[in-house]
């Protein structure tokens, strides 16, 4: 989702202060990263995740939303204390292409509106073996799309919110086609505003790591570590001024008056990401105003939930 910036106070930053996220050093990368992997078919999430993290030498590793071992695609792993950004990944909108194997041919006019009729709220008990209690919830389906039809095997796409289990829509098709259902492959295509076409294998990974260790050439790194930034591409944004980062990398609540400029259709309650004038995530907080009244009025614009920069970037000023 593309959103609309609007001026609120006109500001410049300092060059000498903070970095441009492209240009931040191999160091930072490594100790706030995300690498964005292809997880590849067979081993648990889990798995994956502590394999780079032996491969990198890096202290801890946590992947950003389970997907089966029988899963591949997109697979964010935050490094160190790039972990901490879990909560604005998570629990975003996800993509999934997959296979569906039935045990009797089916039209395609049939599957087209069988699938169709998920669109919205549905309930689902998890798995046998999903990692969360299996007590019936609901979970929406955003959109829903039949890509092929070859009689018993059908091809489809699905975007989903966070913790909805295709495997379950799979099994709930099935009985809706009144036909066996199984699902011999699966792949995760995008989260949030990470696409497949970003990823890269763990093999990929520990060249550009070795590469960089043997010789300390970061070309290749930079394409495989992905700054913290690229967690926080779907969440509404606050740009604020330099004289506000070192107050809200300490830990203070954002006022309206250290805005700079801000993206529309935040409304009270949403995650919002707070980001200095050259790109940088500063910190995950709560609206407390919309962004109407953000542009308008005075008074505490956002409720911090946790700080990704440290406030040495930043000198200490004041308004």
């Amino acid at each position: 989702m593309t959103r609309k910036w609007f001026v609120r106070e006109e500001a410049e930053t300092d060059p000498d202060f903070g970095c441009v996220p492209s240009r931040r050093p191999a160091e930072e990368l490594l100790e706030r990263g995300v690498v964005v992997l292809d997880k590849p078919f067979g081993p648990p999430s889990n798995q994956v995740s502590s394999w780079l993290r032996k491969s990198l030498d890096l202290g801890k590793t946590g992947h950003f939303g389970t997907l089966d071992p029988h899963a591949t695609g997109v697979l964010p792993v935050g490094l160190n204390r790039g972990t901490r950004l879990s909560p604005a990944l998570s629990e975003t909108q996800k993509e999934y292409v997959f296979e569906v194997s039935l045990s009797e041919s089916v039209s395609e006019s049939d599957a087209v509106e069988a699938l169709k009729g998920f669109v919205g709220e549905n309930s689902q008990v998890p798995p046998e073996k999903s990692a969360v209690e299996r007590r019936e919830r609901p979970r929406e389906l955003y959109e829903a799309e039949l890509l092929e039809c070859l009689g018993d095997t059908l091809l489809a796409r699905v975007r989903c919110e966070s913790g909805f289990y295709v495997r379950v829509l799979v099994n709930q098709l099935g009985d809706r086609l009144s036909t066996d259902a199984e699902m011999p492959d699966l792949r995760r295509t995008s989260q949030g505003e990470i696409s497949e076409n970003e990823c890269v294998t763990l093999q990929e990974a520990v060249e550009a790591y070795k590469e960089y260790s043997d010789t300390g050439e970061v070309t290749a790194l930079r394409d495989v570590v992905r700054p913290p930034e690229v967690a926080v591409g779907h969440l509404p944004k606050l740009a604020i001024k330099d004289t506000a980062v070192n107050a809200v990398a300490n830990g203070a609540d954002l006022g309206a008056g250290g805005i700079s400029r801000l993206q529309e259709g935040i409304s009270e309650g949403d995650r919002v990401a707070i980001m200095t004038l050259k790109g940088e995530l500063v910190a995950l907080a709560t609206a407390e105003m919309t962004s109407e009244q953000m542009y308008e009025e005075h008074g505490s614009a956002a409720d911090l939930e946790s700080v990704h920069m440290e406030p040495e970037r930043y000198p200490r000023r004041w308004n």
